[in-house]
């Protein structure tokens, strides 16, 4: 039986971990994916630097967009992909996989002198870089106790998000050398995770997910598509990737013509990074006593309300107070959200689970800024209206779609243990219960 589900002895507020004591109690396993995804994230130089690399090799800015654009398709194939290895292989094992076979294939990239080969290894890289994300998601839910969830998710989070801030200026520095570098070092990260997940498979602290040998049609995405509250929450998911991908699209535009420079776009985005790692622990201390949809909702609002706050003026004080606010918003429903797909998902189907939450952001990633660029130029302002509408929209799917697993399943915890109970007394054996899908 793992942890997930279960509750601490003392159930309640007051038995809900502080953040030095979520940090304490992360068991070794859960050390080993944080610090490998960290060294991993700090090694992602490739989907930074693809595009200057190929330029700079000879390739035309076309031929190496079209190159980048295959890798971010990869990218969101390989989701999909490692939610179902993750139920069929197991979580650890789909890791070592996934950065094994990555590792190898950024080592061969600087070696490919053919487009058709950059292009088709530069879409099998991202396909394969992408499978670890469900499975050390499902870890994370599986190997610590429930109450423990949203703080974990938030360290998890610390980790890439240093890994990411601090990566792209490692790579600069590498490049300042050799462009090879960013290929050697990169893969040498992806091999690290991938030993580190190794030790964990192999010491058995990541057994195959129990229900593998069910049948294959209630294993399959249909069914979590058949799930329709859940659907309603990848929908907050996919409003939510919109309008918050807007600071990299729409933003800078609107930056530009109210005559600010790029030193003032990049501080912005300095001042969000720089919040995230530092304050976000101190917001999930707080938020992980309240309800999760109700920090969801909370976080996607505010997101929606701090872009919406860009129509209101080219100061520079205004530019700043809205990005706290939609950073405040990503610090307070990002946690809960990154943790509600584990939380909710029937043990079998955990990682198709956390694979489709990860779908709709990437697609609304991708759709977002065309979507905000042709708003922006119909209308400055329409642009942030778009958002704040959007948003209203994701805060009622948040509200509607999610609703809290532990009710219905200690409702019927309760009735079988009271049968369990009646059954004993009139001296004979209750009934099995079966395994919950």
């Amino acid at each position: 039986m793992t942890p997930t589900g279960q509750k601490s002895p003392e159930s309640g507020k007051a038995a809900r971990p502080s953040i030095l004591q979520t940090m304490r109690g992360i068991p070794g396993p859960i050390w080993l994916v944080l610090v490998g995804m960290l060294v991993n994230r700090l090694g992602n130089f490739l989907q930074i630097y693809l595009v200057l690399y190929l330029t700079a090799k000879g390739f035309s800015a076309t031929e190496a967009g079209l190159a980048l654009g295959a890798y971010g398709v990869g990218s969101v194939v390989g989701v999909l992909v490692g939610g179902s290895a993750s139920d069929r292989i197991g979580y650890a094992w789909t890791i070592v996989g996934s950065m094994a076979l990555a590792g190898l294939g950024t080592l061969s990239l600087p070696h490919l002198g053919s487009l058709p080969l950059v292009v088709v290894v530069a879409a099998l890289i991202g396909l394969l870089a992408q499978m670890y994300r469900p499975a050390s998601s499902a870890l994370l839910v599986e190997r610590t106790p429930e109450d423990n969830h949203v703080m974990v998710f938030a360290v998890y989070r610390m980790a890439f998000n240093l890994g990411t801030t601090v990566g792209p200026l490692l790579g600069a520095l590498l490049i300042s050398h050799s462009y090879d570098l960013i290929f050697y070092i990169e893969a040498t990260a992806q091999l690290s995770f991938a030993a580190f997940a190794l030790i964990l498979a192999r010491s058995g602290g990541a057994a195959r997910p129990a229900g593998h040998d069910a049948d294959g049609t209630s294993r399959s995405y249909a069914t979590v598509l058949r799930d329709t509250r859940y659907v309603l929450f990848l929908l907050a998911l996919f409003l939510n990737a919109v309008v918050y991908i807007q600071h990299t699209s729409a933003l800078p535009l609107q930056l530009k013509a109210d005559g600010h420079g790029v030193a003032f776009y990049s501080s912005l985005l300095s001042l969000n990074a720089v919040m995230v790692i530092c304050l976000e622990l101190l917001f999930t201390k707080y938020v992980q006593h309240l309800p999760a949809k109700v920090m969801v909702a909370l976080g996607v609002g505010l997101v929606g309300v701090g872009m919406n706050l860009y129509v209101a003026g080219p100061g520079m004080a205004l530019y700043v107070v809205a990005t706290v606010v939609w950073t405040a918003g990503e610090m307070i429903g990002t946690p809960t959200a990154s943790a509600w797909p584990g939380r909710v998902a029937p043990e079998h189907l955990r990682g198709r689970y956390i694979a489709a939450a990860a779908f709709p952001m990437q697609i609304g990633y991708a759709i977002g800024p065309v979507l905000g660029v042709a708003a922006w130029q119909a209308s400055a302002a329409s642009v942030w209206w778009l958002c704040g509408l959007l948003t209203v929209g994701a805060v009622v799917a948040a509200l509607a779609g999610m609703r809290e697993p532990a009710a219905d399943a200690e409702t019927a915890t309760d009735v079988d243990t009271a049968a369990d109970a009646v059954d004993e007394s009139a001296g004979r054996a209750g009934p099995v219960a079966a395994d919950t899908p």
